[in-house]
């Protein structure tokens, strides 16, 4: 018996210890907004959120592309996909730093709110933003994350909808420079 009970020891805190491993690697990256008064939130591992800086090349131009994106798979979110995100087109990626700030019209910025419910009755596609701003609070390269704040109001243009993103909140979510 006290065999027993040391082997499942040795198990419970090995598992203790990857799981731990596990969430270090992962980290614990939240994005939240308020999506026309409605507190949405998506967590890192139950959801999927990251952020990405990626380029391609335009005749003798390169354009960069800031992109943040959240979402639900459709199964955790009560059969419910969710998806918000925000872009920015930019000429230098060197502009993501701790302390910039974005404005649309002023930058090429926008952002998307979407939603489909189970049986597909429901479908939002607001992608025509009219106002958006994005602020990065800190950037951890190295550590390959990113925090900031962002809002936007967008319209769902087959149906004339207006969605107000507000209090808008990216925090240590996974960041890659492509």
């Amino acid at each position: 018996m006290k065999k027993l009970l040391v082997c499942l020891f040795a198990i419970t805190m090995v598992s203790c210890d990857v799981e731990e491993e596990i969430a270090n690697i992962l980290g614990d990256g939240t994005v939240r907004a308020d999506v026309n008064g409605e507190t949405k939130t998506f967590t890192f591992g139950q959801n999927s959120v990251a952020a990405a800086i990626t380029s391609s090349d335009s005749g003798p131009n390169t354009i960069y592309a800031f992109g943040m994106g959240a979402s639900t798979d459709g199964i955790s979110d009560n059969s419910e996909t969710t998806a918000i995100g925000v872009t920015l087109l930019m000429d230098n990626p060197d502009v993501i730093v701790a302390g910039a700030s974005f404005f649309y019209p002023n930058d090429l910025l926008g952002g998307t709110y979407t939603f489909e419910d189970e049986n597909g009755s429901t479908n939002i596609d607001g992608d025509e933003s009219t106002s958006a701003n994005l602020n990065i609070t800190s950037v951890d390269i190295a550590g390959e994350r990113i925090s900031g704040t962002f809002s936007f109001v967008t319209i769902d243009s087959d149906t004339n909808t207006t969605y107000t993103v507000s209090n808008g909140s990216f925090t240590n979510i996974p960041f890659y420079i492509n």
